[in-house]
């Protein structure tokens, strides 16, 4: 019994030597601080100045700018070319949200991802199961917003160089013609390793 006494004592001393405390810790940083991991892929600061940007800059347009009324403005999904996993709909979204915060409506943007649920609410009102305040006909697409981020990469000896180019357009719905384009540049340099998703 003793013994027995002694081997379990010995191994919970041993477990208790084994066992390593693990520390964790979180802390919240502004967007558009660095959060000191490295790598060389897109960084939130990125996706913030590149949206600021292509608002600016969508808004100085002679198109939208001297438009009559309010130009409808869909969003297409953004093509990604670079070797980062992202997800590239963040980019327009942001874009978005510049425009509807801060050009007093000179643009509306539709809904068109939404598509679906959009048109079964439509029946719904029109077959009278929930109330309709009003019906109107869908509203047309002036233009469409849509983007790529293209990059080049290289890498030697655990050192990594990143190029991406982030370009976006606004086509015009009716004749295919890019009324507006303009372009985000970042090159980084760092080691490898960091993963981005």
């Amino acid at each position: 019994m003793r013994y027995s006494i002694l081997i379990t004592g010995a191994f919970c001393l041993f477990l208790a030597g084994c066992s390593t405390v693990e520390t964790s810790y979180t802390r919240t940083i502004q967007p558009d601080q660095d959060d000191e991991l490295g790598g060389t892929g897109i960084e939130s600061t990125d996706i913030r100045t590149v949206s600021r940007k292509m608002a600016e800059s969508i808004l100085n347009v002679p198109q939208i700018m001297n438009a009559q009324g309010s130009p409808k403005v869909a969003l297409l999904p953004v093509k990604n070319s670079t070797r980062f996993i992202i997800n590239k709909d963040i980019f327009t979204k942001k874009i978005r949200i510049e425009l509807n915060q801060n050009a007093m409506g000179k643009v509306t943007f539709l809904a068109r991802d939404r598509m679906d649920d959009i048109l079964k609410e439509r029946q719904s009102k029109r077959d009278g199961l929930v109330g309709a305040s009003k019906q109107e006909d869908l509203k047309g697409v002036d233009f469409y917003l849509t983007g790529e981020l293209m990059g080049l990469s290289k890498a030697i000896n655990g050192d990594r160089s990143d190029y991406i180019s982030m370009s976006f357009q606004l086509i015009d719905a009716e004749t295919s013609e890019v009324i507006w384009e303009n372009e985000y540049e970042v090159k980084r340099v760092g080691e490898t390793g960091v993963v981005y998703q």
